[in-house]
C-alpha cells in the first residue's frame, strides 16, 4: 500500500476516534459539565466585562482558537492518560465568584451592586453558567479634601498637586484612590522619607442617603501622635555612607568568612575579595552607575536608577541595594550595594539548518565572550560562523555549493564615550558605546563577494520601555574579487543599461552609513495587559558627505559617472523604515496579534540602483509566508532563472502586514493561524525586473496575500516556530488558477514550510 495513503488513513482514524469519543464519559452522574461562562450588565456603563469574566472560579474547559476542545477529547479517547479532565459544574464556587464580583464593582464606585448568576441545563450534562451584574448607581466624588497632619509633608504634597489623581467629578473607583496612594508614598520617599508607608493614608467616603455625591477626605497622618496631642512629624533620612559589596568571578563575596580590600573612594568604599589584588571592577565604572551619594537625602529615584544602571553592566548577575541605621545617629542610613558577577568568560555554540529556494545547507557558529575587558564591564565578543548549501540547476558552472564564513567581533562599553563628558553627564546619559568589526566572504560558482564592515554607534534609553541607537559611523567595503567568465559572459557582458541592478551589485562598492532607530513598548514589567503595542522607526543615509566633497575635492570618475574614494565608487541613498505590532488579550489562552510594516529606500546622486545588502525583499519565515524566502516580488516579475534570482527579486519599497490568532494547545506548544499580506516594488523601471516598478494605480492589484497554520514550542529562553503557509492571491500568476490559488491550490506548486527560532512579530 502507498505510504502517503497509509498515513493519510492513520490521521483519518485518529481525527475520527476523537471527534466519536463523548467528553461526557467522565462526567460523573447527576453532575454538568461546564461548557460556557458568560458575564452580563443591567447598565451598559459597566466596561471591559471580561475582566469581570477572569474572576470566575471556574472557567470551561480549552478549546483551541476558541473552538476545538481538543484537550478534553483526548482525555476521554485515551482514558485519563493524557489531554485535559472535563470542568465538573460546582454551584459553591459560582457562590463565591458572585461575592468578589460584587467586590470588585463596589470598588469601581457601584457601591449598591449586586450580582446573580443562573445555570442553563441542556439535555446533555453540560450546563452553560451566566452571571448578571446590577451595578446601580455610579457614586460621584463632589467634594474632595485633604489632611496633612505632618507640616513639611503637607508643604511637599501641594507643591506637587498638579500631579494628583483626584479630582471633582470622578468615580469613586477604589484603584484610583489606590493608585493616589502610591503616588504620595512615591513622592515622599523621593524627599527622604524612608520609613514612610501605605499605611498613613486612608481616605474616608461621606455619603449621603438618597445621594451618589460623595465627600472624599484623604488623611495623611504624622508618624505618631501623643496622648497629649503632640505630633511628631515623618523623619527625613540622609545617606551618611555608602559600601559596594563586589564579589569575585566565583560569586563569593566579603564576610566573616572572607577577608576583604577595601578601596575608599571619594563618594563611597569598595570592598572585594582580599586574595584580589585588585577588583573586579574600576571604581569608576560604579561611580558612573551609581546614584547614591553619602550624605545626600535619601531619594527612591535614585535607588531605581542606580537599580537600572548596574543592570546594564554585563559582568554583574544581579545587584541588590540595602539600608540600615547609623548606631547612635537618628536619621541617618548606611547604604549597601551588593554585586554579584557573572564568569569573566563564556563560549557558545549554535547549528542551524537552512533551506534557501529548496537547497538545503547547514551553518554553524561559535561564540567567545568577555564580559570585562579592561575591568570596565567592557563586553568583547567573537563570533566565528560558516555555512555550507547544496546548489542545484546551475548549468554551466564547475561547483555546486555554496560556502559562507565570517568573523564578527563587538566591543561594548557601558557608557557614553565621548570627549569633554563629565562623569554627571556619563550617568545621566545611560548610554551604551559599541565598536564593531565584521568580515563576511562569501564563495559561489558564479563569483566571490567579501564585506569588509566597521562601525561605532550609541544605544540608550530613557526608561525600560523606550530605547535609541545613534550609528554615527558605519562603513561597509563590498569586494567582488572574482566573477566567473560563464557569468560573466552569459549575463553581465549581454547588459548595456546604465541601471542595471545586476551590473552594479557585482562591482566595488563603500558604503558610509548614518542612521538612527528609536523603539518603544508600551508593556509594562510583571504587567499582563489586555492591549499592548510596540513601534519601530529607523532613518538612515549614506553617501551624502561624500558627495559634497567630491567635487571640491576632485574625486575621479568611473565608466558609469560614479565619483571614487580610493578607486571605490560610494553608494548614495536614502531609507526609512516603520513597524508596528499590537497584541489584543482575548482570555488566558487565546491572543490575535496584528503587525504592519513598510520601508522605502531611494538611491540617488552617486547611486542609480540600491546596494544588494539595502535592498528589501519578501517571503519567508518572517514575512508572506506562503513563498520562501526572497521570492515574492517585485510586483508582478516571476523569476525563473535560480542563478540570479536571489538579486533580481529585491526591490527598493516594502509593504507588509499580518494577522495571527495564537492559542495555547497543551503543555509548552501554543498553536497559530494566519493571514500574511504584502510585496515588494522598485523605484525605478529596471530592465532585468519586468513588472517590478511601484505605482500608485497598481501597487494594491499586486499585493501577494497567504494563510496557514503553525506551531510554536515555547521554552521560554527559546521559542522553535514551525509555520506552513499556502498562497492565497499571487499576484505573478500567469493563469487564473495561478493567479487565485486559494481556488485550486496546489501543494507543490503554493505551500511553503519554515522552520525558524522566535515569533515572527
Amino acid at each position: 500500500m502507498n505510504r502517503n495513503l497509509i498515513k493519510i488513513l492513520a490521521i483519518f482514524a485518529l481525527v475520527t476516534g476523537l471527534a466519536s469519543c463523548s467528553v461526557y464519559k467522565y462526567v460523573p452522574e447527576g453532575h454538568y459539565l461546564l461548557s460556557k461562562v458568560d458575564v452580563t450588565s443591567d447598565d451598559k456603563t459597566v466596561s471591559d466585562l471580561s475582566k469581570y469574566r477572569n474572576l470566575s472560579y471556574q472557567m470551561p474547559n480549552l478549546r483551541w482558537f476558541g473552538m476545538f476542545r481538543f484537550p478534553l477529547r483526548l482525555y476521554s479517547f485515551t482514558g485519563t492518560r493524557a489531554g485535559e479532565a472535563p470542568v465538573i459544574y460546582d454551584p459553591l464556587l459560582s457562590e463565591a465568584t458572585c461575592v468578589d464580583m460584587k467586590r470588585s464593582l463596589m470598588n469601581a464606585g457601584y457601591l449598591n451592586a449586586d450580582v446573580s448568576y443562573t445555570t442553563k441545563n441542556r439535555r446533555k450534562p453540560k450546563t452553560k453558567l451566566s452571571f448578571n451584574l446590577q451595578p446601580g448607581k455610579m457614586f460621584i466624588v463632589d467634594t474632595i479634601r485633604i489632611t496633612v497632619q505632618d507640616g513639611e509633608l503637607e508643604r511637599i504634597i501641594n507643591e506637587n498637586s498638579g500631579q494628583t489623581l483626584l479630582v471633582r467629578g470622578m468615580n469613586l473607583d477604589a484603584s484610583v484612590l489606590n493608585d493616589e496612594r502610591n503616588r504620595i508614598v512615591g513622592l515622599a520617599r523621593k524627599y527622604g522619607y524612608y520609613r514612610f508607608n501605605r499605611d498613613y493614608i486612608s481616605f474616608v467616603a461621606d455619603t449621603v442617603k438618597g445621594s451618589d455625591k460623595v465627600g472624599l477626605n484623604m488623611i495623611v497622618a504624622a508618624e505618631s501622635v501623643d496622648d497629649d496631642g503632640t505630633v511628631h512629624p515623618h523623619r527625613r533620612y540622609t545617606i551618611a555612607s555608602v559600601d559596594y559589596y563586589l564579589s569575585d568571578k566565583n560569586g563569593n563575596t566579603p564576610g566573616s568568612d572572607m577577608p576583604a580590600r577595601i578601596d575608599t573612594c571619594e563618594s563611597f568604599r569598595l570592598i572585594y575579595p582580599g586574595k584580589d589584588s585588585r577588583p573586579a571592577l574600576r571604581p569608576r565604572i560604579i561611580d558612573i552607575h551609581s546614584f547614591l551619594r553619602q550624605g545626600m537625602e535619601y531619594d527612591s529615584d535614585s535607588i531605581s536608577q542606580t537599580y537600572m544602571s548596574l543592570s546594564r553592566l554585563g559582568i554583574l548577575k544581579y545587584s541588590n541595594v540595602s539600608f540600615e541605621d547609623v548606631p547612635g545617629q537618628d536619621n541617618r542610613l548606611k547604604a549597601n550595594v551588593l554585586m554579584v558577577s557573572l564568569p569573566k568568560h563564556s563560549f557558545s555554540f549554535e547549528v542551524e539548518g537552512t533551506n534557501t529556494a529548496g537547497d538545503l545547507g547547514a551553518a554553524a557558529s561559535m561564540s567567545f565572550t568577555d564580559r570585562n575587558l579592561f575591568r570596565g564591564s567592557e563586553q568583547l565578543t567573537v563570533k566565528l560562523r560558516g555555512a555550507y548549501e547544496s546548489i542545484s540547476n546551475l548549468p554551466g558552472y564547475s561547483g555546486d555549493t555554496y560556502i559562507e564564513y565570517g568573523l564578527e567581533t563587538n566591543l561594548d562599553f557601558p557608557e557614553f564615550l565621548a570627549p569633554f563628558m563629565s562623569q554627571e553627564l556619563q550617568r545621566r546619559s545611560q548610554a551604551t558605546s559599541r565598536f564593531s568589526l565584521k568580515i563576511n566572504a562569501q564563495r559561489r560558482p558564479e563569483f566571490q563577494k567579501t564585506i569588509f564592515s566597521t562601525g561605532w554607534s550609541y544605544m540608550w534609553g530613557d526608561a525600560w520601555q523606550k530605547s535609541h541607537q545613534l550609528d554615527v559611523v558605519d562603513l561597509n567595503y563590498l569586494v567582488v574579487p572574482w566573477i566567473s567568465d560563464h557569468f560573466r559572459s552569459e549575463y553581465l557582458n549581454q547588459i548595456t543599461s546604465a541601471r542595471s541592478i545586476l551590473k552594479y551589485n557585482y562591482e566595488d562598492l563603500l558604503i558610509t552609513k548614518l542612521g538612527y532607530t528609536f523603539y518603544y513598548s508600551s508593556s509594562r514589567i510583571n504587567a499582563v495587559d489586555p492591549f499592548r503595542f510596540s513601534v519601530r522607526v529607523g532613518v538612515e543615509t549614506s553617501g551624502n558627505m561624500l558627495s559634497l566633497l567630491s567635487e571640491p575635492l576632485g574625486f575621479e570618475k568611473n565608466d558609469n559617472n560614479q565619483y571614487k574614494v580610493f578607486g571605490v565608487a560610494f553608494a548614495q541613498y536614502a531609507k526609512h523604515d516603520f513597524s508596528f505590532t499590537a497584541n489584543w488579550r482575548l482570555d488566558r489562552t487565546n491572543n490575535l496579534v496584528a503587525h504592519l510594516e513598510w520601508g522605502v529606500a531611494v538611491p540617488y546622486g552617486n547611486s542609480t540602483s540600491l546596494p544588494f545588502e539595502k535592498r528589501y525583499f519578501s517571503g519567508g519565515a518572517n514575512s508572506v509566508r506562503g513563498w520562501s524566502v526572497r521570492e515574492l516580488g517585485p510586483g508582478t516579475y516571476h523569476g525563473d532563472d535560480k542563478v540570479i534570482d536571489y538579486i533580481k527579486q529585491s526591490g527598493d519599497i516594502k509593504l507588509g502586514a499580518s494577522v495571527e490568532y495564537r492559542s495555547k494547545l497543551f503543555w509548552k506548544v501554543n498553536g497559530a493561524a494566519f493571514v500574511d499580506a504584502g510585496n515588494i516594488w522598485t523605484i525605478r523601471d529596471y530592465v532585468e525586473q519586468p513588472g517590478g516598478v511601484f505605482g500608485f494605480d497598481t501597487f494594491y492589484k499586486q499585493i501577494a496575500v497567504s494563510y496557514g497554520l503553525g506551531l510554536r514550542f515555547d521554552f521560554g529562553v527559546l521559542v522553535l516556530r514551525l509555520d506552513g503557509g499556502m498562497k492565497a492571491y499571487n499576484p505573478s500568476g500567469t493563469t487564473f488558477y495561478k493567479r487565485l490559488p486559494l481556488v485550486h491550490p496546489s501543494m507543490n506548486r503554493d505551500f511553503a514550510f519554515h522552520l525558524a527560532v522566535g515569533y515572527p512579530f
